[in-house]
């Protein structure tokens, strides 16, 4: 029935309004009749007006849903209310030419004088489907296990990667807390985390977090690197969670750790007992009067080369004890005054042997600090030696000890390269030499200053690089005072 006496009219100042809305908007009586649509009901659907106008509203439907539709338009109308856009339902429309599209449709109640009428915005959302499923196919080819939650930390999303690492199906995780995925002992913690990203979503790339753990539905645990990232919709914020399991390569690295550490002890043992046994017959050659001075010089050169190689055996062997057991710190009341000074003189000789200049700042009192002597002198040592490869010959190495509030304050600066644009950091990495040093063919194997940084963190001091230009580097490790200690400011010039 289409006739104009079979349509129920609209009011006359509601024509205004639909044609104002961005959605195709059908409004239908008690029965089903369409009373009234806009231009983008046209539009949308290819029908000319007065081709609609009191049509059952099925002629929008596609023809396998008549039924259906009835009976949810009868049950809607013995209790009408407003339904929002987007309520979760698969729907489809159909066009006069017979072709379907997705769409979303929200619902509203007009009572009028004449009874009571059904508005119904109609939104084609073919291409947000076509979004969803290419997102839906990016999140399935994900090599990581994929977790979208929304604002409230709850699981809309995951992919097949997540019900691998996991264990859990699908539908055990939608409409889940996500600390179901969280080790128990965590997850307060991770919901107070989740609050703070929310309240500033930004991206967060893998590895920022250190040690994170998940948890499976069997309750056990893997390591995890997890990378986040804001995914704002028209529902609201989503947090998108990319989960990798990395237990592979921490057992890889905890491998080539194993294997690393067996050849630093091995070789170190091996190489330690020749070096002893060198140094000490170079002791015992030295007191033979009956040596040339040409004889006296070679030996030297054999002593220093060999102290400098034991020099490197003792790094590595430090090292090795610092993974196995941690650093061996006795600690006592000294006079670090000492420790300094009696370092600088034995980098003497090597100074002068490569034309630097040496020089030794100290106050004029002692300055006492809780710590192990032989260890802050390794620490030292290793500082200054560093100084002096990296400084030319002719160049010069100051090393000044001063008190502050900060402690004991210990100086080594050289007329060096400097460490240019390596992140200062980057220098107290096992193993690490700079792109400078191996161009220069500076010897050395990237393990000192590992090891004072270890040294001075193990007596709650600080190490880090205060200058650095193209004039030179400069040092500083401090070291807690003894408590009884006083801070005196001055200091006095030593050698040259």
């Amino acid at each position: 029935m289409s006739t104009d006496a079979g349509r129920r009219s609209a009011p006359s100042d509601l024509g205004g309004l639909l044609e104002a809305a961005p959605d195709a908007m059908v409004v239908i009586d008690d029965s089903g009749r369409i009373v009234l649509v806009n231009a983008q009901t046209v539009s949308v659907f290819g029908y000319a007006r007065d081709e609609l106008l009191g049509q059952p509203v099925e002629v929008l439907v596609p023809a396998a849903l008549h039924d259906l539709h009835r009976r949810h338009r009868t049950d809607y109308l013995a209790e009408p209310h407003v339904r929002s856009m987007g309520s979760g339902l698969d729907l489809r429309a159909r066009r006069k030419d017979g072709s379907e599209f997705p769409v979303e449709i929200s619902l509203a109640p007009l009572e009028t004088d004449g009874g009571i009428l059904i508005s119904a915005a109609v939104r084609d959302v073919t291409n947000k489907r076509r979004e969803e499923r290419l997102f839906r196919g990016l999140l399935e080819a994900a090599p990581d296990a994929m977790v979208i939650v929304d604002q409230g930390g709850r699981i809309v999303l995951v992919n097949a990667q997540v019900e691998n690492r996991f264990g859990y199906a699908r539908a055990e995780l939608i409409g889940q807390s996500v600390e179901i995925l969280v080790p128990e002992r965590f997850s307060g913690m991770h919901e107070a985390f989740r609050s703070g990203y929310v309240a500033g979503p930004r991206a967060r790339p893998m590895g920022l977090a250190g040690d994170l753990y998940a948890r499976r539905k069997d309750g056990s645990e893997f390591p995890v690197e997890i990378s986040l990232a804001p995914l704002e919709t028209d529902e609201g914020l989503l947090v998108s969670a990319a989960v990798r399991d990395i237990s592979e390569r921490r057992q890889m690295q905890a491998e080539a750790d194993r294997i690393k550490d067996e050849f630093f002890a091995t070789v170190s043992h091996e190489l330690r007992t020749p070096l002893t046994s060198m140094l000490g017959y170079s002791e015992l050659m030295a007191d033979l009067e009956q040596l040339s001075p040409q004889g006296q010089r070679f030996l030297q050169v054999i002593t220093r080369s060999a102290e400098r190689e034991l020099r490197l055996v003792d790094d590595m062997l430090t090292l090795v004890a610092m993974d196995e057991s941690g650093l061996s710190i006795r600690a006592d009341v000294i006079d670090i005054e000492t420790v300094v000074r009696d370092a600088v003189e034995a980098a003497r000789p090597r100074a002068e042997e490569v034309d630097i200049n040496l020089t030794l700042e100290i106050p004029g009192s002692p300055v006492q600090v809780d710590a192990d002597r032989d260890r802050v002198g390794q620490a030292i040592d290793n500082v200054l030696s560093n100084a002096l490869k990296f400084t030319p010959a002719g160049g010069s190495v100051r090393v000044r000890l001063q008190v502050s509030a900060a402690g004991a304050e210990i100086e080594v600066a050289d007329s060096g390269m400097g460490i240019g644009d390596v992140e200062p950091a980057r220098i107290f990495e096992r193993l690490y030499r700079s792109g400078a040093a191996i161009a220069q063919q500076v010897p050395g194997a990237g393990l000192g200053l590992t090891i004072a940084l270890a040294i001075v963190e193990a007596h709650h001091g600080t190490i880090g690089v205060v200058k650095s230009d193209v004039s030179g580097t400069t040092f500083r490790l401090t070291f807690p005072l003894a408590s009884a200690a006083p801070v005196e400011a001055g200091s006095s010039i030593v050698g040259a």
